[in-house]
């Protein structure tokens, strides 16, 4: 056997990459298709999932009410799934919105990569999203990520066009769909003023203002309702988000407004200083079109974060991981392109293998441990083991939401416990205990003493800490209703427990 050498066969790839491109990006769409199918209806939904599932099984009517009062953000995704779901409300079917999504976003991240990097790390990037562990978590998951990660690739992809090409329809695209991503998440918003930071980084002369400003107006205008919808939304938000480390820190120097301010000044201290360097290693290429591909994914991928931060020292903490996703492209862009710019084909090859092997290992990891709740099992459970005169008391209320949603699937209303607090039976609109019900210890005792058992399912209590006064308030109202934990089982992300009255 003649052995090829490495460089005749990183040649010999490099000439399959120029001469195939698309059946190329054809085979990572086939690929991330195929790993975002995989599992893809065996989960449970999670809580979150059940929020979005329930809002899209009301009414077209009840839908918009609830958009309007309740869930402002993910309105567009919310639209959507309204209308997938005369397919099914499997799981698998639910979730293959998302799926779809992830796989449209490959070609677009492959076209958005040829402009900036070129055509070798353009098709880099796409294998990476395609074997990206965050990319198949939210493809197997029935929220908006996957199509905020669509719509925000669309957006600045536009964006490039318009300002290499500056033709109307260009800035006009990028303006409505730079909006569609915003009501797809409201983190998509950080964008845009991530691509107006890169162009700092353009000749002025190569920036058409006039048709930029007009696009960024109808940008602003189409934006006006979802300002509206999430300034008017009683939803209880992300003050959860205070409950993880960021979030505390943020928590202590909000009440510290001088702190605020002098961190404020020195991050501007900052960006005025590294400007200012950069202008002088950089020197004339500062402002270049080359430079400014580059630029632009580091403001993409930075600015993000840096409002996220300004925003927790003045107003409420929203580090929230899944939340970055707007920042995965730049993130794989950047990766791709240093990976193609090796030109050693052995350390090139071994960089790749590693890259990849890494991802295959954060995907392999999402398919044995993803985050789950096992909500269809526990309902399962409950309605199975109940008797005629039970009662179920959920902490948090709100978590009777993902309950209900199998109850109603399963068709098990007539056999399930009844609810002891709040009181409203089931096939009611759920959505109403997506918000901020007191637990008190009189109202608890009181509305559980007609029961002689009661089913208490608990979820979530780690977002709140282990002094959880609500929580506390609820055994404290069992105890004194007179009864007492007597079998408990705990499935994935839910405990269970059984309390029956002392002497029955």
């Amino acid at each position: 056997m003649t052995n090829v050498p490495l460089s005749t066969a990183s040649s010999r790839v490099s000439s399959i990459l120029r001469s195939s491109p698309r059946l190329l990006v054809g085979l990572e769409m086939a690929l991330a298709a195929s790993l975002g199918l995989i599992a893809l209806g065996r989960r449970s939904f999670w809580l979150d999932e059940t929020v979005s599932v329930t809002l899209a099984r009301l009414d077209f009517g009840g839908l918009l009410h609830a958009l309007r009062v309740r869930e402002g953000n993910m309105s567009l995704y919310h639209l959507l799934l309204w209308s997938w779901l005369h397919l099914g409300d499997s799981e698998l079917v639910a979730r293959s919105l998302s799926l779809i999504a992830v796989v449209a976003t490959v070609p677009l991240i492959y076209l958005l990569a040829r402009r900036l990097v070129g055509e070798r790390a353009a098709l880099v990037a796409g294998l990476l999203l395609a074997l990206n562990p965050m990319a198949i978590h939210y493809a197997q998951e029935a929220r908006g990520y996957a199509l905020c990660l669509l719509l925000v690739t669309a957006s600045v992809y536009l964006f490039v066009r318009a300002i290499e090409e500056s033709r109307w329809i260009f800035w006009l695209a990028y303006a409505l769909t730079a909006a569609l991503a915003g009501y797809a998440h409201f983190f998509a918003l950080f964008v845009p003023p991530a691509l107006l930071v890169s162009l700092l980084f353009l000749p002025g002369t190569e920036i058409p203002w006039r048709k930029g400003l007009t696009s960024a107006g109808l940008l602003a205008l189409l934006l006006l309702p979802l300002f509206y919808l999430v300034g008017s939304s009683q939803a209880s938000g992300v003050e959860w988000a205070s409950g993880n480390l960021p979030g505390r820190v943020a928590t202590r120097i909000h009440d510290r407004p001088l702190f605020v301010v002098a961190v404020l000044l020195a991050g501007l201290t900052c960006l005025a200083l590294g400007w200012l360097w950069l202008a002088k290693v950089l020197g004339p290429r500062l402002r270049s079109r080359a430079t400014w591909s580059v630029a632009l994914l580091a403001s993409w991928l930075l600015i993000p974060f840096l409002l996220v931060c300004v925003l927790a020292a003045v107003y409420k903490p929203l580090f929230v991981v899944r939340y970055f996703i707007v920042c995965l492209p730049p993130i794989i862009v950047l990766l791709s392109l240093g990976l193609a710019r090796v030109r050693r084909p052995l350390i090139a090859f071994g960089a790749a293998s590693f890259v990849v092997l890494v991802s295959l290992a954060g995907v392999v990891r999402w398919y044995q441990n993803g985050q789950s709740e096992d909500w269809r099992g526990t309902e399962s459970y409950v309605v199975g083991s109940a008797r005629t005169g039970d009662g179920v008391l959920f902490y948090a209320p709100y978590v009777r939401i993902p309950f209900a949603l199998y109850l109603g699937r399963e068709g098990d209303s007539g056999r399930a416990p009844r609810p002891v607090y709040p009181t409203d039976g089931w096939n009611t609109n759920e959505m109403k205990f997506d918000g901020n019900i007191v637990m008190r210890v009189r109202l608890v005792r009181e509305r559980a003493a007609p029961f002689q058992r009661i089913w208490l399912v608990t979820s979530h209590q780690q977002l709140y800490g282990a002094a959880d006064p609500g929580y506390e308030a609820t055994l404290a109202g069992l105890e004194a209703s007179g009864l007492r934990a007597s079998e408990s089982r705990s499935l994935a992300g839910v405990r269970v427990v059984r309390y029956d009255r002392r002497g029955h």
